[in-house]
């Protein structure tokens, strides 16, 4: 967590900002098992005068964004409208659940549970799904596989649908590999959902430190032109 006053604000509350992501790193967990980052330095300051390095990285590894355009939505990266990467944003805590079932799914009835106590999620907003699954990160218990299927939570295609089509969400993020739960071979939130052009911010952290709502959250992925998502660097914005 980190605090700042903005400049020429000393009469505004401070703003705390907690980083919602996990460096980007080659012992990121990835799909395939093999690393999907790669970073070389090719620069030293003794020896150049500065330092700089290359790098290469898939497009769907550590926290990231999938743009719509990954599953049948018309945006890519760069074309998302940047005002829906600054959204409201409302946390919806599923841990309990999970800690009984690893491949727990997020149902449409916890969504109205969650309305009944802390009102209607509103259009627009940025919903994030708390699973503490992030605690496993990055070691192999993250991507948890099993006899060739992976065990995680994610959400229902119901409850994507719901969030898509009945709240008109700009965005569903989560703190596990994919929205989908582990042993989904069809992806079937992501379909429901990003079709109606929601993206998707997965691989999260720290989602169990926020409130209910009452917070900002900043989407920040690398604007890869015609990319089907990108790295991203992800705030929560609290007052204090």
């Amino acid at each position: 967590m980190a605090a700042f006053l903005a400049p020429g604000l000393a009469a505004q509350p401070a703003v705390r900002v907690i980083d919602l992501g996990h460096p980007l790193s080659a012992s990121a967990p990835t799909w395939s098992g093999e690393p999907a980052y790669d970073r070389t330095r090719v620069g030293e300051v003794d020896k150049d005068g500065y330092t700089t390095g290359r790098f290469s990285a898939d497009e769907h590894v550590g926290t990231h964004l999938d743009a719509p355009a990954h599953f049948g939505g018309t945006w890519t990266v760069d074309r998302i409208p940047v005002e829906r990467l600054v959204r409201p944003a409302v946390r919806i805590d599923v841990s309990a659940s999970v800690s009984a079932n690893e491949d727990y799914q997020v149902t449409v009835e916890d969504l109205l549970a969650f309305e009944r106590n802390h009102g209607r999620i509103p259009a627009g907003a940025l919903v994030l799904v708390a699973t503490g699954w992030d605690a496993r990160w990055p070691s192999p218990r993250y991507m948890n596989a099993r006899n060739g299927v992976k065990h995680f939570p994610g959400l229902s295609a119901e409850a994507a649908k719901f969030l898509a089509e009945i709240r008109d969400v700009a965005g569903i993020g989560i703190d596990t590999p994919s929205i989908d739960y582990g042993p989904s071979s069809t992806f079937e939130a992501h379909q429901a959902s990003q079709r109606r052009n929601v993206y998707h911010i997965e691989n999260a952290a720290r989602l169990t430190t926020l409130p209910p709502t009452g917070f900002t959250v900043v989407v920040a992925p690398i604007n890869l032109e015609g990319g089907s998502g990108g790295p991203a660097r992800v705030f929560a914005l609290l007052e204090r």
